[in-house]
């Protein structure tokens, strides 16, 4: 729904300054309680020092939408980048017919309204002369046009004729309200005597400038000389010496502004602003602090930056972790991760360009305005609907979707923008849980580091567009040249000769590379790799390059083909029946008049012949179809070679159905760090492999590589780290090599591909992090763990392949915020060790996928936080939270406030428990569970007994399969305890019972305070007790709405055994619908019914039990 309250909009320069700060805290005390959200729009800086700064800053004015708001104020006066001031105020008067008030500094367009600075200079020069006696007093003024520095001035002059003293002009000085007047000034009076008896400065930045250099200089103040200042800055009240000033009354005159814009919006003539600034007493003018505010050091909260990695941390990494991405997703969610540093915000924003989609090479963003924008973050400090991702798309006349939402009260949020020099990325806001605060330093630090790295992150991305240009040059072993020989020097024309004499002569050698079988090491192949001859060496390329030039490339198809084909024949023994990857020229066909040659070579050794084709051969259709049919009349196989180096696709391969898929290098360089290369390279191998196609990893050329591709599934390895190429041939590659690729390949099958994280080195780990640099597993209380208590935080929705496990003897608490964790080869998503005791804090949303969470027998977990907890179960035999169906659980106490949700599918499982139980004490929280299995158990135990507490919670489940029970055990006894709770339950199936135990010999149910709506449709089933045993049941002020269809279906009870049914101030309502016309088979002997309300209909018969009133 779209808010319907008012808005205004404040424009500012440097938000967090201490005067615009209150300011714009009274403002929004007012609007506030006025019921107006409010839009604050700040540059970071007041001014900036480059042309490009001044457009990136001010360029944050333009996203104010005019057709959104009902009024606006403009701090004109902290406004100070060139032109910008003005350029918003022509803006407004062209496209805003709303009122507009400007704040400190007069305007020509708009009403302007300014603090009284006179009165409050007076008085402090009047103090000087009065209560310390200085006759010879200079005063440091502002801009010489400035409103202020006129109105200051007056006062200086005023008072001091007043007190009847004379003002000589050398004793005025005309600064520009920064330290470094005060600096100047200080030298000027220094290089003149005598110094005056005071100084008075037109604010405390110029003050501080100026006892800075007296300082240095051994000129005490107040002792040789007297210093006063005005506006009365945090800086100036903490000085070595606490500065004499006034403090402008900024808070105040913030809320005199929106009185004044209110009367302007209502046509009302506004009362003038009455407040005058208040002196404070300080130190530098010889007085004792007498009225100065006093600071204390104690904190106002007990966490520090330290042990909450603040941004100040000296444990902060944020600066370094967003430098080394790589991408912009994997940018966007490191820069969630660390959203938590902005203290006290409820919310903050991040809102891109839609044009950084596309972020590299020729992308970029001018500073003229916001258009089409991509909401790239969104963190809410209760984790509600977080998000970091490409997908939410907006106009940046909506400025943020999120300030159109229907809220119960109004709200203020600071705009600012995201840009590096002439790069505009885009804006952020953010909104504090004060209300009526203005963003912090902390908050400016922050965003600029977030500017830097989206700099940093385009810059790295270009780089890797450009060098995998390069690489792809480098690796194009045909590239085609174009050069005139009369542009070439001297010793390229020498080559060129030489290979001319190489072709005529067929000087061409061959040297081959290993290619081995992943499997255990053995040579599986060889590369002919062309050599030359000669004397001076010429490379390959060179040849190639050279030959291309003599339109000589069908010489150099020809002869390596013979070549090879002959090396074949005269080392057929050597050989054996290994294959010869051969590499064929693209476009160029061997001549007619070779086929007999050819055909002599094919004949014999036709099944060892592999020839290599690369992509960029783009062979027509026709052609294609041609060269296929001739390789078949030979039965020689081909490769695609160099594949994934820019042209490769899937069309491709579908067209040349080859045998073998050759994995470029450029692909596989790194690949161990790089998981995006990791798993584009898995699909390359997974259609290979679909396809009956050998996937074959090029250029391996370090241990990590080859680990990395032979987990990956790669059938075969080629490059230097395995074996480099040789004039001889190679029977087989190094035994220590042999042994390393089956140790790798044996971990590919066993799924033992690991790399570990051992949880302790910080407090708080970032699962983008450790996803981006491969990590598999999470490892929490290693005896060297410098943090107990952890917090792992993720990115929403960010799927991971991680698994978390606690190792034995652990007592901590570990706070998931965010995460996303994901079975691996058939393990818990979480493993709690034995011994341990584990508290899990929920924040935001966090998902496991495919399992559950694993807590051994002699363990406790505990569940807390206010975040939700999805659990999506996968497999033949399952649990949510607990135990295998062949294990005992540990003690499970649920106290979190958020929900928990479990998925079933598979055949038979458990969502809270075990099969052989354990001890279950729910407190609180919520709980849905849906199941599409068999045999399904919702809270408790398959064959084991089981006696689960719960209290004050809510639970909602619905059971589709053969066999399903909410909360028992399903073959053993069970006692059920249910207070203060509702539970919602739907369920089919042959057989059922929702709360007791199906095949147990006793079942005991006790309920208080419990509310329950119950619908089952089961031909074989009993809502509470024993389907087939004794049964207690006991309920104590509940209300029950229950229903059941099937055959032999019950409400109290089973079919065999005693059942006790007593009811005490209950409302039941009850419908069964069965084939023995029952609602349960206990004798009214032992019913006991006192109080309340009971209606039982069985086929539309109502059926009577005795009630006993007794209100005593």
């Amino acid at each position: 729904m779209n808010s319907t309250r008012k808005k205004l909009a404040l424009f500012v320069g440097q938000a967090d300054e201490e005067y615009q700060s209150r300011f714009i805290s009274g403002f929004l005390k007012k609007a506030l309680a006025a019921n107006y959200d409010v839009c604050i729009f700040s540059m970071y800086l007041k001014y900036q020092d480059t042309p490009e700064r001044e457009q990136g800053e001010s360029n944050i004015f333009s996203l104010m939408n005019p057709e959104k708001f009902d009024g606006a104020i403009i701090l004109k006066d902290s406004i100070q980048t060139e032109g910008a001031a003005e350029k918003l105020e022509n803006r407004l008067k062209e496209t805003f017919d709303k009122p507009i008030v400007v704040i400190e500094k007069e305007s020509d367009l708009f009403p302007s309204i300014c603090t009284d600075g006179y009165s409050a200079v007076f008085e402090l020069i009047t103090h000087l002369i009065e209560a310390h006696g200085c006759r010879d007093i200079a005063f440091v003024s502002g801009k010489k046009w400035h409103k202020h520095s006129k109105e200051r001035l007056k006062a200086y002059r005023d008072a001091m004729q007043n007190a009847g003293l004379n003002v000589s002009e050398d004793r005025i000085f005309y600064g520009d309200f920064w330290y470094r007047s005060g600096e100047v000034y200080a030298e000027k009076l220094l290089a003149d005597t005598p110094l005056p008896d005071a100084v008075a400065c037109a604010n405390d930045q110029m003050a501080i400038g100026l006892c800075k250099i007296f300082a240095e200089h051994g000129i005490r103040v107040p002792e040789d000389i007297a210093v006063i200042g005005y506006d009365s800055t945090y800086e100036g009240r903490t000085s070595p010496c606490s500065l004499t000033s006034s403090l402008i009354p900024a808070y105040e005159f913030g809320e005199y502004a929106f009185g004044f814009l209110m009367d302007r919006m209502n046509d009302k003539t506004p009362d003038s602003f009455k407040l005058k600034p208040q002196m404070l007493l300080g130190e530098s003018c010889g007085c004792h602090n007498e009225s100065m505010p006093q600071y204390q050091i104690k904190r106002s909260e007990w966490g520090t930056d330290i042990s909450e990695e603040g941004y100040d941390s000296v444990f902060n990494n944020m600066n370094e972790n967003l430098i080394t991405q790589s991408s912009l997703t994997e940018y966007l969610s490191t820069v969630y991760s660390y959203a938590y540093q902005l203290k006290g915000i409820s919310e903050f924003h991040l809102c891109i360009d839609s044009k950084w989609q596309k972020i590299g090479l020729g992308v970029s963003v001018p500073h003229n305005g916001y258009r089409d924008m991509i909401h790239a973050i969104r963190y809410n400090s209760d984790h509600k609907n977080n998000m970091a991702g490409l997908e939410e798309k907006f106009s940046a006349a909506e400025m943020l979707p999120d300030l159109e939402f229907e809220r119960s009260s109004p709200a203020a949020y600071f705009f600012t923008p995201v840009y590096f020099e002439n790069e505009c990325f885009g804006y952020a806001a953010v909104r504090y849980e004060d209300p009526c605060n203005s963003y912090d330093d902390i908050y400016r630090r922050w965003a600029g580091a977030v500017c830097r790295g989206f700099e940093i992150l385009k810059r790295n991305i270009t780089l890797k567009h450009m060098q995998d240009q390069l690489d792809r040059l480098r690796n194009n072993k045909f590239a085609v040249y174009s050069y005139a020989y009369g542009s070439l020097d001297e010793k390229e024309k020498k080559e060129y000769d030489l290979v001319a004499k190489i072709l005529d002569e067929n000087l061409l050698d061959y040297h081959f590379q290993p290619i081995v079988n992943t499997t255990d090491g053995r040579i599986y192949g060889y590369e002919a790799l062309m050599r030359s001859k000669t004397v001076p060496y010429v490379s390959p390329l060179s040849i190639i390059k050279f030959a291309t030039m003599q339109e000589r490339l069908g010489d150099v198809e020809r002869a390596t083909f013979l070549n090879v084909l002959r090396t074949i024949k005269e080392k057929s023994e050597s050989l054996g029946k290994v294959k010869i990857f051969i590499n064929s020229i693209p476009g160029v066909r061997i001549n007619n008049d070779d086929l007999p040659v050819l055909k002599d070579y094919l004949d014999n050794n036709s099944t060892e012949i592999v020839v290599e084709l690369t992509e960029e051969a783009e062979l027509s259709d026709t052609d294609l179809s041609r060269l296929q049919n001739f390789y078949s009349q030979y039965n020689i196989s081909f490769a695609v070679d160099d594949y994934g180096t820019g042209y490769s696709n899937v069309s491709n391969l579908l067209r040349y159905m080859p045998d073998y898929v050759k994995i470029d290098r450029s692909l596989l360089s790194g690949i161990q760090d790089q998981p995006k290369k990791q798993h584009f390279v898995s699909e390359i191998i997974d259609f290979c492999h679909d396809n009956n196609i050998m996937a074959l990893a090029e250029g391996v050329e370090t241990s990590e590589e080859l680990r990395t591709v032979i987990h990956l599934g790669a059938d075969l390895i080629q490059g230097f780290y395995t074996a480099r190429p040789s004039a001889d041939i190679i029977p087989q590659i190094d035994e220590k090599l042999r042994n390393e690729i089956k140790q790798y390949h044996q971990e590919h099958i066993d799924g033992s591909s690991k790399k570990v994280y051992s949880a302790g080195k910080t407090n708080r780990i970032s699962l983008t992090k450790l996803v981006k640099n491969g990590y598999t597993d999470i490892v929490v209380g290693k005896e060297e763990m410098v943090y107990k208590d952890i917090s792992i935080i993720g990115t929403p929705e960010m799927k991971t392949n991680v698994h978390l496990r606690v190792e034995a003897g652990y007592n901590g608490s570990i706070t998931l915020e965010d995460v996303v964790f994901t079975n691996i080869k058939k393990r818990p998503c979480i493993e709690i060790g034995a011994n341990s005791n584990v508290t899990i804090v929920l924040c935001g949303t966090n998902h496991l996928l495919d399992s559950g969470i694993q807590v051994h027998e002699s363990s406790k977990l505990v569940t807390e936080g206010d975040g939700t907890l999805n659990i999506d179960l996968n497999a033949p035999e399952y649990y949510g939270i607990g135990n295998a169906l062949d294990a005992r659980h540990g003690e499970l106490v649920f106290e979190q406030d958020g929900a928990i949700r479990i998925n079933c599918r598979g055949q038979k499982g458990v969502c809270i428990g075990s099969g052989l139980g354990g001890t279950i004490r729910i407190n609180r929280g919520e709980y849905n569970f849906k199941s599409c299995t068999e045999t399904c158990v919702g809270i408790g135990a398959v064959t084991g007994e089981t006696k689960p507490e719960i209290n004050m919670c809510l639970i909602e489940a619905d059971f589709t399969g053969e066999t399903g029970l909410l909360i028992g055990s399903l073959e053993n006894n069970a006692c059920v305890s249910v207070s203060k709770s509702t539970v919602h339950f739907y369920g089919k199936s042959n057989t059922m019972c929702v709360v007791g135990s199906l095949n147990g010999n006793k079942a005991t149910v006790s309920t208080d305070s419990f509310g329950a709506v119950f619908n089952v449709m089961s031909d074989n089933a009993t809502i509470f007790g024993a389907l087939n045993g004794d049964s207690d049941i006991d309920f104590s002020d509940s209300s029950l709405k229950l229903e059941g269809t099937g055959k032999r279906s019950l409400i109290f009870g089973g079919y065999d055994g005693d059942t006790s049914l007593k009811i005490f101030n209950s409302d039941i309502n009850a419908v069964v619908r069965s084939a023995i016309g029952k609602d349960t088979y206990a004798p009214e002997e032992s019913i006991h019914i006192v109080n309340g309300r009971i209606k039982i209909l069985v086929n539309d018969k109502e059926i009577k039990h005795n009630i006993v009133f007794n209100y005593k």
